[in-house]
């Protein structure tokens, strides 16, 4: 008895893995591929079926299955597998689709296989179509394949008209600016479709009529609410267009009735558009050059100071007038535009004088520039002063400096000074440079005279204003008299005169003692 239970947990331990794994058995299978669909199998119906799925394992095979179809009739039962990834009973491993079932046992699993199909070809019969009656489809000849079969059309990169083409079928678009375009090939129907006699639900407007017509194609493109459209209010805010093309035939009658030989041919279309949504709107934005400048007259502040010294750091305010300067000490004078920001601006002086008065007409004048220049007449020339990037100044085109040594009012005849005090004017003008007055000022390297009538040097363009500065006293060294001396710092015009009547002094002289000479020898001659 003892060796009679010993056998049996032998036998049973023997028999489990065999009932685990199962026998090896061969079951006839028919299968039929369709295309990138379906995997179909045929085969007996007492054999329960298994199938692995990916990422799961291997699980029975029932109609509750994803995808699956399980039909048994008359013993023969039918398995239809879904070939689309998303399902994960197949695999693609290079050209095909690969899946994985076991018939009777879970671990008896075999593996069936359907080809993958390949990229649609375009020498099928919907993409044949000769190269003159191709109709461009994607509006862009950069369109990519994925792209123009979306729009479900053709695409044949050797094209000699466009890659992308509508097919030889009839093709119904929703564009985005809410038209429709529709394509009709005569092919169609059989007998060929006469494209002539195609209308819409209302084709009197101009808009409804074709818009390409080729012996083989129409397109029709018209606006989704045109044309004898309906419209239709969806849940959700969706509106709906819908519109209906058909074809006219030609109809024989006889006396026992009536018939037709043309295809009848009625496509009803619709588009549907979201009545809320955010769309993406791309926009480029293209810069403009900035406008011309407008030159008009409008008011100016231009200001005359003197500057404290030659280096221009500080200048003279109202309380430090009058100034005082002794002969010949350099006076710094600056002309600048006020509260002006425009870097194209310019700043060009005229004439600059002294008159003794505080005004611009007193007399005597003396000149210190001519048309922007220094003027040749003195024998000490007013010296012009460089303003630029080094000068401190934010806009050095604004701003005009010259530098003249001070000197004193005299009367050519009495050789006395006239006044203590002098008044510094100029006339100056902002200009904008342009083709026809570029603002510029060039000196000659020797000039004689003073031109007359100051105000109208500067260019007839600009706008003239007369500046002056406050006074500026001439203060005497100690020992000097109000008699000058004829080596100071005169006005050429007063020594010219001086030195004339010194020469006229001297003839004199020379003409006595001649008469003297010629007496003294005649008072000789009568001894």
């Amino acid at each position: 008895m003892a060796c009679l239970n010993w056998w049996c947990l032998f036998w049973l331990a023997a028999y489990v893995p065999v009932a685990q794994f199962g026998p090896i058995v061969n079951v006839p299978v028919t299968k039929k591929c369709d295309g990138a669909k379906t995997m179909t199998l045929s085969f007996d119906s007492s054999w329960t079926v298994y199938i692995k799925k990916f990422k799961v394992g291997v699980v029975k095979v029932t109609n509750k299955l994803p995808g699956i179809i399980f039909r048994q009739q008359h013993h023969v039962a039918t398995l239809k597998v879904p070939l689309s990834s998303s399902y994960g009973y197949v695999s693609v491993q290079g050209a095909r689709y690969v899946a994985r079932i076991a018939f009777g046992f879970p671990t008896n699993l075999k593996t069936f296989t359907c080809p993958k199909p390949g990229p649609r070809s375009i020498t099928d019969e919907r993409c044949t179509v000769a190269d003159h009656e191709k109709l461009p489809c994607g509006g862009s000849s950069s369109i990519t394949p994925a792209d123009c079969e979306a729009s479900n059309c053709c695409y044949d990169s050797s094209s000699s008209t466009s890659p992308c083409y509508y097919a030889n079928d009839v093709t119904v678009q929703c564009t985005l600016d809410g038209q429709f375009v529709v394509v009709v090939s005569e092919n169609v129907t059989l007998p060929p479709l006469d494209l002539g006699s195609i209308q819409l639900v209302d084709s009197s407007s101009p808009s409804c009529s074709p818009v390409t017509s080729l012996s083989s194609f129409v397109m029709y493109q018209f606006p989704v609410s045109a044309c004898g459209s309906t419209v239709q209010l969806l849940a959700g805010g969706n509106v709906t267009y819908q519109n209906t093309m058909s074809a006219a035939i030609t109809v024989s009658s006889g006396p026992e009735g009536s018939i037709t030989r043309d295809s009848v041919y009625k496509l009803f279309f619709q588009c549907t558009y979201s009545g809320s949504q955010d769309v993406q709107v791309e926009a480029e934005v293209y810069t403009v050059a900035p406008p011309l400048p407008v030159v008009e007259q409008g008011p100016f502040d231009l200001e005359l100071v003197i500057a404290t010294d030659v280096s221009y750091g500080s200048y003279y305010v109202d309380a430090d007038y009058p100034v005082t300067k002794t002969l010949r000490d350099p006076v710094a004078v600056e002309v600048h535009i006020v509260n002006r920001t425009d870097p194209n601006l310019v700043l060009t002086l005229g004439e600059c004088w002294v008159t003794p008065g505080p005004s611009a007409s007193s007399q005597p004048q003396w000149s210190l520039l001519v048309n922007g220049c220094p003027y040749t007449g003195d024998n000490y020339l007013t010296s012009l002063v460089t303003v630029d990037g080094t000068s401190g100044v934010a806009y050095p085109s604004h701003y005009r400096r010259f530098v003249f040594e001070m000197f004193a009012f005299v009367d050519p005849v009495a050789q006395q000074a006239l006044a203590e005090k002098i008044f510094i004017y100029c006339v100056a003008a902002a200009c904008y440079p342009s083709a026809t007055d570029p603002c510029t000022q060039t000196c000659p390297s020797k000039r004689s005279g003073r031109a007359s009538g100051k105000l109208a040097q500067i260019a007839p363009s600009r706008k003239n204003v007369l500046l002056h500065s406050g006074p500026v006293i001439m203060e005497a060294d100690q020992g000097q008299t109000s008699r000058l001396d004829q080596d100071a710092s005169l006005p050429t015009g007063y020594l010219v005169l001086g030195a004339a009547a010194a020469m006229l002094m001297v003839v004199l002289i020379l003409a006595v003692l001649a008469v003297r000479r010629l007496n003294w020898q005649k008072v000789n001659l009568k001894f």
